[in-house]
C-alpha cells in the first residue's frame, strides 16, 4: 500500500500550481450563473403572478442549470397574464 499517494495527484500534476487558482475559479463561476439563473427565475415569476416566486428563486439558486430548465417547462402550467416590468407604468 502506498502512503504517498493521494487521489487529486492528477490534477495537481496537471495544471501545477494553478490547480488552486482553477478550483476557486470554477467554484466562483458556478456561484455566479446560479445567482443569475436565480434572479431571472425570480423576476419571471413575480412577472408572471406567481405567488411561489421565493421557492423557485432558490430551486433556481440551487439546482443551477437543472432548476431553470425545470421552471420552464413547468411555468406554462400556472397561466395568468404575463405583464411587462415597467417602472412608468408601475407608478401610475
Amino acid at each position: 500500500m502506498q502512503a504517498d499517494h493521494h487521489m487529486m495527484d492528477w490534477w495537481f500534476g496537471l495544471f501545477g500550481p494553478f490547480a488552486w487558482f482553477l478550483m476557486i475559479l470554477g467554484m466562483a463561476i458556478y456561484f455566479l450563473v446560479s445567482i443569475i439563473i436565480a434572479y431571472y427565475v425570480h423576476r419571471d415569476a413575480i412577472r408572471r403572478g406567481i405567488k411561489n416566486s421565493e421557492i423557485w428563486l432558490l430551486i433556481g439558486l440551487i439546482l443551477n442549470v437543472l432548476g431553470i430548465l425545470l421552471y420552464l417547462l413547468v411555468r406554462r402550467n400556472y397561466g395568468g397574464d404575463v405583464s411587462p416590468i415597467n417602472p412608468k407604468e408601475m407608478s401610475k
